[in-house]
């Protein structure tokens, strides 16, 4: 019977908790299985048309399709034998054509032959499926399957060498990396809960050789992170020590780990702006004022070069008599932009005047969110004030005033047509692209009930129904590239 994980027991007269080892539980995956959909429906995958309910059953690789397959002309005492072979199966399994055998009168199918190498045939005679072996038998020069098969099981063995050869050039694939790490993470895991398993050595080669068919499937396993934490000692410990209960847990530090700091380069401070030299910290005004200006040129009416002369003339302007044209004039029309959005009659500044200057101060001196760094004092004398103050100060007073105009009526109109037509093309995208959806699904439902009409009709009518669904699934084609172009173009 298993001990308690505690039990208490007495180290002198005082009662102490004994921790015991505990097994360890090993926890098998789970195994996650695909949902299979009972109703798939008619579906063109690859340029063939799966149909599950009147579509023909090859024997080989079991799919109903509606693609040519060639039927056997054996005469059994129940009837002719209903068995029959797509065009793939019969080249790359039995090296046969199917449009020739089907000319043929007196053609036998390989399962009335006896030679069908099908999983269910072969394991009726107690053999083991072969898997797919068209690439083995390409490799080793063979036409089909059943002429490597004819040739013995040492020539399968040498040509499945071959392939694993060609195949270890090309490692790295997504599906070999997975099944490299659940092999690492499985060995991990036994080489840490202490525990051997049986392993049953199989051939090397095809994927049904050696393989119990009625085994699981392997599962990808996850190797979960170990973290290592001090642990509490025993209370005994503790009161024999003179430790203290109450101090926390520390993580250790493994001595592996490295603590390196990458010291990353210093990037170089930009001073220029559009052939202005600035300081690094009005870089990123200039580059708001820049901005707003090639946004807004056709509302302003900017001119090209206009903006770089305003950032010029601000920042060494101050040895002129007056302040710049270009500079005024701008002003100017951000202050009438503003006093239109409020409803006021937009007053005719000169460039010489302090009108224009004084009313800038009373805007500031108004807004709530403007900083209390800026002088506003300076604004209140005129031209003169304004001449006074720093390239920084400018610069700052001029995005208050681009940023006061973006909540006015004509701007706020203005970006919501632009955004209009920037969502035009867009529109008309997705337009196409639904007419397109549209269309393909109609033909679809078409192709489906020529489908379903060619299954009671006579053989002459059957061919023309068959060319009429290859020009439907041409349109259907058709249809799908017009959609994903609408969508990623």
């Amino acid at each position: 019977m298993a001990a308690s994980p505690e039990r208490n027991g007495y180290l002198g007269n005082e009662s102490v908790d004994i921790l015991e080892p505990q097994p360890l539980e090993v926890i098998a995956p789970e195994v996650k299985t695909k949902k299979r959909n009972p109703t798939p429906g008619v579906r063109v995958v690859g340029g063939r048309i799966y149909d599950p309910e009147n579509g023909k059953t090859c024997h080989q690789c079991r799919q109903k399709t509606t693609d040519f397959a060639a039927a056997c002309k054996q005469v059994k005492k129940k009837g002719p034998c209903p068995i029959k072979y797509c065009r793939k199966c019969l080249l790359n399994r039995y090296g046969e054509n199917a449009e020739e055998v089907a000319g043929k009168e007196d053609w036998i199918c390989p399962k009335c032959r006896g030679i069908c190498n099908c999983s269910f045939c072969r394991k009726k005679k107690g053999e083991m499926p072969t898997g797919i072996m068209a690439h083995i038998a390409k490799a080793s020069g063979c036409t089909s399957v059943h002429d490597l098969l004819e040739k013995g099981s040492d020539v399968v063995s040498a040509a499945q060498a071959i392939l694993k050869v060609n195949a270890d050039k090309h490692q790295g694939t997504k599906r070999s990396r997975e099944a490299n790490a659940a092999d690492e993470v499985a060995a991990d895991r036994d080489e840490i809960v202490g525990i051997k398993l049986n392993t049953v050595p199989g051939d090397e080669g095809d994927e049904n050789i050696g393989i119990d068919l009625n085994a699981l499937p392997s599962v990808r396993i996850k190797k979960r992170r170990k973290h290592q934490h001090s642990v509490k000692n025993n209370p005994a410990d503790e009161r024999s020590h003179g430790g203290d209960s109450r101090e926390p847990l520390v993580m250790d530090k493994s001595p592996d780990v490295r603590n390196n700091n990458i010291a990353l380069p210093r990037g170089t401070l930009a001073t220029n702006i559009a052939g202005v030299e600035l300081d690094h910290e009005d870089i990123g005004a200039a580059i708001q004022f820049l901005e707003f200006c090639r946004a807004f040129a056709e509302i302003f009416q900017i001119r090209k070069g206009q903006p770089e002369r305003i950032l010029q003339d601000v920042v060494g302007g101050r040895e002129l008599r007056l302040v710049s044209s270009v500079v005024a004039e701008f002003h100017m029309s951000l202050l009438s932009v503003i006093q239109e959005g409020k409803g006021k009659k937009p007053l005719a500044y000169t460039r010489d005047g302090d009108a224009w200057v004084i009313d800038v101060g009373k805007h500031l001196s108004e807004s709530v969110s403007i900083s209390n760094e800026l002088p506003l004092d300076c604004l209140n004398q005129g031209v003169s004030g304004y001449k006074n103050l720093s390239p920084s100060c400018k610069l700052r007073v001029l995005n208050f005033l681009c940023d006061e105009t973006l909540s006015t009526d004509k701007l706020r109109n203005w970006i919501d047509m632009q955004n209009d037509v920037a969502a035009e093309p867009m529109n008309a995208a997705r337009g196409k692209a639904r007419a397109a959806k549209e269309k393909e699904k109609e033909l679809k439902e078409r192709l489906k009930g020529n489908m379903d009409k060619a299954m009671f009709s006579l053989n002459e009518a059957a061919a023309l129904s068959n060319e009429e669904n290859k020009d439907l699934i041409a349109q259907i084609e058709e249809a799908k590239k017009v959609k994903h172009s609408a969508i990623n173009g």
